[in-house]
């Protein structure tokens, strides 16, 4: 009797301690499990007013970004209806990239129809030294005046850099564990920037060409471009016949190749000048068509094409 009860106990304890093992096991593979889920980073979520803020964002990020921008493809940024479908999007954002220098003004109706607290609204101006700042006080007989300085900035490509490499500072902020990994990206686009800006500077210095609007400064300053005259007479007033004809006169004189334009920027008055001085109408999206690095850096290889192929007519 007294060896059956050890038998019997011996096997309870080996039961036991098989289960042990077992549930050991078990805890040690669900430990596992939960430290993979706590070493995947949610990705930042960023809403951009444009697709060129939206490109140099996914240069910084690489794939640790969900990004959608406000501005559809070939519209004027100056004005945009926002519709509760975008304050949707900026509520769950944590980032609202905003162009600055009054051009995005509509970008604060989102950010306060959001109701979102805790998104963070970057003025991507910061990085860099604003152009073609009034001396003057601004009022409403000068047009559509920027009291801050030209807002296209982005259309020099060397202030894409300077915008990425602010980009990844305020985002290496939220997320050190990623900062040096924003950064090298910054650096690696930036270094791609510098190379391409020998082959835009071999195309585009020194070249003249008339514009719609007060757009392409920064390109123009960039490149030791001149920019012979603009269509409207003040930025956002649309031209008269006489100054349009004194604008075909210039056109003349200067021997000026092309105009330069939106597709939203109406074709009528350089369907005028096309026909008063042979000029050509050349329609470059100002703002890229899509979030894309690629996308960013085409819309200056886009410029160049046009112009070179000005010269072959």
């Amino acid at each position: 009797m007294h060896k059956r009860i050890t038998i019997r106990n011996e096997r309870t304890i080996v039961t036991a301690l098989v289960l042990l093992l077992l549930s050991g096991i078990a805890s040690i593979g669900r430990a596992d499990d939960s430290g993979d889920g706590a070493d995947e980073v949610e990705p930042l979520r960023i809403l951009t007013s444009t697709n060129d803020l939206a490109a140099i964002a996914r240069a910084v990020c690489a794939e640790q970004a969900e990004i959608e921008v406000v501005l559809r493809r070939n519209r004027d940024p100056h004005s945009v209806e926002v519709r509760p479908s975008t304050m949707r999007k900026a509520a769950g954002a944590d980032y609202y990239l905003a162009v600055g220098l009054s051009l995005d003004l509509w970008a604060e109706d989102i950010v306060r129809g959001s109701r979102n607290r805790k998104l963070v609204m970057i003025d991507c101006s910061r990085a860099i030294t604003p152009q073609g700042v009034p001396e003057e006080k601004v009022d409403a007989s000068m047009g559509d005046v920027h009291p801050e300085g030209n807002p296209h900035y982005w259309l020099d490509p060397e202030n894409g850099a300077l915008v990425a490499d602010f980009l990844a500072k305020v985002f290496g902020e939220t997320r050190p564990a990623q900062a040096d990994a924003f950064r090298e990206n910054a650096r690696r686009f930036g270094e791609t920037i510098a190379r391409r800006v020998v082959d835009w500077e071999a195309c585009l210095r020194g070249r003249s060409f008339v514009e719609y609007h007060d757009t392409w400064l920064y390109l123009a300053n960039r490149f030791d471009m001149r920019i012979a005259g603009r269509v409207e007479p003040l930025p956002g007033i649309s031209p008269t016949a006489r100054q349009l004809a004194t604008l075909s006169g210039t056109i003349r004189s200067d021997e000026v190749r092309v105009v330069v334009r939106d597709p939203f920027h109406s074709e009528s008055p350089v369907e005028f000048l096309e026909r008063e001085t042979g000029v050509r109408d050349i329609v470059i999206p100002s703002v890229c068509e899509e979030g894309r690095p690629e996308a960013y850096l085409a819309t200056f290889d886009r410029m160049c094409a046009a112009l070179e192929s000005a010269d072959s007519r």
